[in-house]
């Protein structure tokens, strides 16, 4: 997560010390936004630590109760301000 803190302080303007301290925030507001299933794997998304073949298996495996495949994209959308461009 070092560098989700290099870059709240670069391209954000915060301390280091704000920066540390949004890093919950940011960690939660990921997981709420995050299917069911893909949601226990947010800090090692921000870590770049990202599990390919689990996030394949939550895809093939329909996404849970989420809506399959469709919803898991829908949740992800979400994070980023929905149809905006």
């Amino acid at each position: 997560m070092e560098k989700l803190i290099t870059d709240l302080v670069e391209k954000a303007g915060l301390s280091p010390e704000m920066a540390q301290k949004a890093l919950p925030v940011v960690l939660n507001f990921v997981k709420d936004k995050l299917p069911a299933g893909l949601s226990e794997h947010a800090e090692d998304l921000l870590q770049g630590k990202m599990d390919l073949s689990t996030i394949i298996a939550q895809l093939t495996q329909g996404g849970g109760a989420e809506g399959g495949l469709g919803g898991m994209f829908d949740k992800v959308k979400d994070i980023f301000g929905g149809d905006q461009k």
